[in-house]
């Protein structure tokens, strides 16, 4: 973020948030760093997936769910 900033980029998509800033809520830690930089929050479409085939997109969702660090 910081190379971004040095070479001239005045946005930078951090991805979502919680729609919820309830610090009661499990996800306000992550809502409270993002908008700690100090941006706008905008509401946009979420990222969806368009397979180009069934077969290589069902492989892929599979070795999605099964990589380190997945979350979903």
């Amino acid at each position: 973020m910081m190379l971004s900033r040095e070479t001239g980029c005045d946005e930078y998509d951090l991805f979502g948030i919680s729609g919820n800033p309830d610090p009661a809520h499990p996800m306000y830690g992550l809502y409270r760093f993002k908008t700690g930089f100090g941006g706008d929050i905008r509401h946009q479409l979420g990222c969806w997936d368009y397979p180009l085939t069934k077969e290589s997109y069902e492989s892929f969702r599979i070795a999605e769910t099964v990589a380190v660090g997945y979350h979903g």
